[in-house]
């Protein structure tokens, strides 16, 4: 028995796209600065179809400075299932002081303590998912 992609892949909705992004705080940034990609594992938070993330100064911050096109990957799985949703936008550091306190309010779940956080903001540009089904024919 072969594995069907018409039947076992199907596309996600935004609204189901977008409820696993709100129901997850853990992806996979990837960032490319002369071509050369990198991608790095994060903590986020979903809010308002934004996407925020708490960092510190290092090689991630800079080249989302010198490149703000970035890709972010979410997925869940189980023994039957998967959903994985892809977002390409664009990434900035927040600077306001506003901005920066607002971001500080919400549950941002970080794993690592940073002394000196700095927060970004990606505004999605497209946002695409699928689900697998593994459950047997």
């Amino acid at each position: 028995m072969g594995f069907d992609d018409e039947h076992r892949i199907t596309p996600l909705s935004d609204d189901a796209c977008w409820e696993l992004l709100e129901a997850n705080d853990l992806a996979r940034l990837a960032v490319s600065v002369a071509n050369r990609p990198d991608i790095y594992p994060i903590s986020y938070l979903s809010r308002d179809r934004k996407l925020y993330l708490r960092t510190s100064e290092g090689s991630k911050l800079l080249e989302l400075a010198i490149n703000s096109q970035v890709a972010l990957e979410v997925d869940r799985v189980d023994d039957d299932h998967a959903s994985s949703v892809v977002v390409h936008g664009r990434a900035r550091r927040l600077e306001k002081e506003a901005e920066i306190a607002a971001v500080e309010q919400l549950p941002l779940r970080v794993r690592l303590p940073i002394a000196a956080p700095v927060y970004v903001e990606i505004t999605p540009e497209m946002v695409e998912g699928r689900a697998f089904d593994f459950t047997p024919e």
